[in-house]
């Protein structure tokens, strides 16, 4: 991995900064939902109208999670996800709840495939291993699969 380079980031654009600096806050920002972390934030949480980059060890540790008492905080905004290390399928999603939901077994997504009821991907969806579905079960729990195929309509 080649060495950063050795002027200041704020040099390269004023924004920049490192996460053992202490960064200024510029713009309007939204509580991240976690004290901790939000107390570790220039502006007390995630910046809107700006890119967050969220750098994992490996997809699918709870990313997501991490991310939703914001983006339900500024639900009626655009949100764009860019370059997911998997694209959501809200159609695959609302048919395999469909499946789960009448007690039959869901083939697609993936992630569905391994339950046998809704219960089950509910019980799951709120372990530590399965905490990126918890935003999907969720949006399912509380709008319906009706909602997740609007929100596909839209996409396409």
């Amino acid at each position: 991995m080649p060495a950063l380079p050795q002027q200041s980031l704020e040099s390269i654009h004023p924004a920049l900064w490192r996460g053992s600096q202490l960064a200024r806050a510029h713009g309007k920002y939204v509580d991240t939902g976690y004290a901790a972390l939000s107390g570790e934030l220039p502006g007390g949480g995630w910046p809107l109208g700006t890119l967050v980059e969220l750098l994992v060890q490996q997809p699918g540790v709870g990313e997501v999670r991490l991310l939703q008492p914001a983006l339900a905080a500024v639900s009626k905004r655009p949100i764009a996800l860019l370059q997911p290390p998997q694209t959501p399928n809200a159609l695959a999603f609302a048919d395999g709840a469909v499946q789960l939901l009448a007690g039959k077994r869901a083939f697609r997504p993936t992630a569905f495939s391994l339950f046998e009821t809704w219960k089950d991907a509910q019980s799951f969806a709120q372990s530590a291993v399965g905490r990126d579905l918890l935003p999907i079960v969720r949006i399912i729990d509380e709008c319906g699969t009706a909602y997740l195929r609007e929100l596909a309509a839209c996409r396409t």
